[in-house]
């Protein structure tokens, strides 16, 4: 873990994710809070993505639009 300066924190836990927090932390002989830190960064990422997503798909939905009233001030218009 790095040495970022931290805060004590309390959180009160349902006992059975407390349970698995207990267990990962044995596994990867880490500390409960090295296993929150990662928990946590892997949702900041999750939710960085998404927002990403979202925001390239307005650009997308913006280009089209801009694309199809481009090609239509382009083109004579065809009578029917």
């Amino acid at each position: 873990m790095s040495r970022t300066p931290t805060r004590p924190v309390q959180v009160r836990l349902p006992e059975a994710a407390d349970e698995l927090l207990t267990e990962l932390s044995r596994e990867r002989g880490e500390s409960k809070t090295a296993v929150v830190i990662e928990a946590l960064e892997c949702l900041r990422r999750q939710r960085l993505q998404r927002l990403m997503e979202e925001g390239y798909r307005e650009i997308g939905d913006e280009m089209m639009e801009r694309v199809q009233a481009g090609l239509a001030a382009a083109l004579p218009a065809v009578p029917d």
